[in-house]
């Protein structure tokens, strides 16, 4: 041992001199010849000074669906610094995750999913100096499973309503994400679909739900099964609701009878008028289910309605001036209501409808008159999406008060009727018109007329996807920026083989050949080539079609499509949600269906599901020491307090014996 140590010491000595003579030699050498003497010296020189990410890597890191994306940060330098930070950059949603964030080298941070940029930057204090490295580097995870959140089992919406039910989902992957329902009409989804959002939203819409869905009258209601789902192409996820819509008694639907005017004497001395009445429930005037009423407004009756709506009246010199007269007419409700039809405001008894109108007996009617207006200038110009506002004031000399109507391009925008001496109307005509167009009022009391007209040289405006053209404006108490198609589409139906198609004169030319082109981008040939349709509707009746969606579409054709062709496809009347299930076919495996399937570790988790099993873990009694020896004292002190009960019964049972 102490021969060993002995060798060490002598070797360390040797290394030693050698390291010092060979020091003192480079820097103090020097070197001859022909004359020249040359002085050669060596400077050791400190290291280049900077940093090292050295973990993470400029590589892709995997991980399991639903675990924290947690990494090491590893860094060194050739100094000592004063001060570590980094700054995270999500490079997909190009935002800063995690800003100057302060660290000790060698911990663990959480990454983002997808692309990142890790920025490590340390300081030296002596010099100011700040030093940086980057590291860019991918996050990836499997695809999962896109989740709908729980929606209410019942929906209710009332009939002449349309429903508007938001709900929601989500999916992690933020994948392009199709939603559904069906069946279709008078339901649909909007939007129907979407990409690169984590939170997803979307409506059920219908059109306006009118007595012909609820197959009847006084049936009450009517219910629809709906199935929501959402899917990214490889799993899906579906919710079902009862849809119900409530029958209520519709309001009896009056023509409007106006201003009348007649003579004492002459051909228009008789008023005779038929009342026209529509109601969706009692049926029309002659149905015998509605009842008249018809009041003279502070002076007695001149006349009467009968039970199928007529009147009848023949002017009397007695009866001149302007008779106000009050017009009602009421139905017989329902006879089968819904339990909640008071949430559409109504029980569904009999409802009453009034109008006003008067009626003026004259023996020399005089016209009514305009007698201010604006716009003051008849002839002016104005954008397309401007409002333009109207104004009138009206006169009638016999004291009748006219009623009004407004008129854009001869077409009637609307009907003023009641005791003002002025009317106003706004309009606006929307983008894309242009040129010279009328806007016309006419006054009237039932005989008699007046007019006035506007000339409008309408400069256009350009459309946008929210302002489609549509040559339509608003009118009456409000603008509007024209009519917004809203577009919705029911099943595709099924495939239909191309050439056949064109053979029946299904198909142009032109059509045949963009499926042709469509089909090849699928790469579908020949046979493989079909073709299918479907029907959309403008729910707000637009009466346009800049934003029609397609009606045709390529898809690839099977003699007869079904739930195991391998294909996903349309058949029944509805659509696959993905191949070979959903639609007409077999439920799809989802992570709600409570049942454990596609790969799941449990039921509905693990697997493709965005949610991990929780794991059950035997129990384990955690005793400790002070635990144990507590119970130990306890135990003693219980056998000394059972052994002194029994030394005090046998004491007693002894003394008893004796005595």
């Amino acid at each position: 041992m102490k021969k060993g140590l002995i060798i060490l010491i002598m070797i360390f000595v040797l290394f030693s001199g050698i390291n010092i003579f060979l020091d003192y030699s480079m820097s103090n050498y020097k070197l001859t010849g022909a004359g020249i003497t040359a002085t050669v010296g060596f400077v050791i020189l400190e290291p280049n000074e900077t940093i090292y990410i050295d973990s993470p890597q400029n590589t892709t890191y995997n991980f399991s669906i639903g675990e924290n994306y947690t990494l090491d940060l590893n860094v060194s330098a050739t100094f000592t610094p004063d001060a570590w930070w980094y700054t995270l950059y999500d490079l997909k949603h190009d935002i800063v995750t995690d800003y100057g964030v302060s660290f000790t080298p060698n911990i663990t941070f959480d990454a983002n999913r997808w692309g990142n940029k890790l920025s490590v930057s340390a300081n030296k204090s002596t010099t100011g100096t700040i030093f940086s490295k980057n590291v860019t580097f991918f996050v990836n995870v499997p695809n999962s499973a896109p989740i709908l959140d729980p929606i209410n089992s019942s929906i209710y919406v009332c009939e002449e309503d349309r429903i508007n039910y938001e709900f929601r989902g989500s999916d992690i992957d933020e994948d392009f994400i199709l939603l559904d329902i069906s069946p279709k009409n008078p339901f649909f989804l909007d939007p129907n679909s979407m990409e690169g959002e984590k939170e997803i939203y979307s409506v059920i819409i219908s059109v306006i739900l009118t007595k012909s869905y609820l197959g009847g009258i006084n049936v009450g209601s009517k219910t629809y099964l709906e199935t929501l789902s959402i899917t990214d192409g490889e799993y899906a996820d579906t919710n079902q609701t009862n849809i119900t819509i409530i029958e209520i008694n519709n309001d009896p639907d009056m023509d409007n009878i106006g201003v009348q005017t007649i003579w004492t004497s002459g051909e228009n001395s008789t008023f005779n008028y038929q009342l026209e009445v529509d109601d969706v429930e009692s049926g029309n005037q002659y149905s015998g289910n509605l009842t008249f009423d018809l009041d003279f407004i502070g002076e007695p009756n001149l006349f009467n309605i009968n039970s199928t709506g007529y009147m009848n009246y023949t002017a009397d010199a007695s009866d001149l001036g302007v008779h106000n007269l009050t017009l009602c007419t009421t139905d017989i409700g329902l006879t089968n209501t819904h339990e909640n039809i008071s949430l559409c405001g109504q029980d569904g008894s009999a409802i009453t409808e009034c109008q006003n109108f008067s009626l003026t007996v004259t023996n020399a009617n005089r016209p009514p008159t305009i007698i201010d207006y604006y716009p003051e200038e008849l002839y002016f110009g104005n954008k397309g999406t401007n409002e333009i506002y109207f104004n009138i004031t009206k006169y009638d000399p016999d004291y009748t008060i006219p009623d009004t109507y407004w008129y854009v391009d001869n077409s009637l925008k609307e009907y003023d009727s009641g005791n003002s001496s002025s009317d106003e109307f706004r309009y606006t005509f929307s983008c894309g018109v242009e040129g010279n167009h009328t806007v016309r009022v006419n006054i009237t009391d039932g005989e008699l007329t007046d007019s006035l007209e506007w000339v409008v040289g309408v400069v256009e405006t350009a459309c946008t996807a929210q302002t489609p053209p549509t040559g339509e404006g608003g009118g009456g108490g409000g603008g509007s920026q024209g009519c917004e198609e809203k577009w919705a589409c029911g099943f595709w139906q099924v495939c239909q083989d191309l050439n056949t198609s064109l053979n029946l004169g299904l198909l142009s030319g032109k059509d045949y050949r963009e499926v042709v082109n469509n089909c090849s981008l699928k790469y579908l040939f020949g046979i493989d080539c079909g073709i299918h349709n479907r029907t959309c509707i403008d729910l707000n009746n637009c009466h346009t079609t800049y934003h029609k969606p397609n009606e045709m579409e390529s898809c690839q054709y099977v003699f007869n499509p079904g739930c195991n062709d391998g294909i996903q496809n349309c058949h029944g009347g509805l659509c696959e949600l993905l191949v070979d299930c959903g639609g007409a076919c077999p439920p799809c495996p989802t992570c709600s269906d409570k049942i454990q399937n596609q790969g799941e570790e449990g039921i509905d988790c693990g697997g493709p599901c965005p949610f991990r099993c929780i794991v059950e873990e035997p129990y384990k009694l955690d005793v400790k020491l002070w635990q144990i020896l507590v119970i130990l004292i306890l135990l003693i002190l219980i056998i000394i307090i059972i052994l002194k009960i029994r030394q005090i019964s046998k004491i007693k049972e002894e003394f008893k014996n004796q005595y």
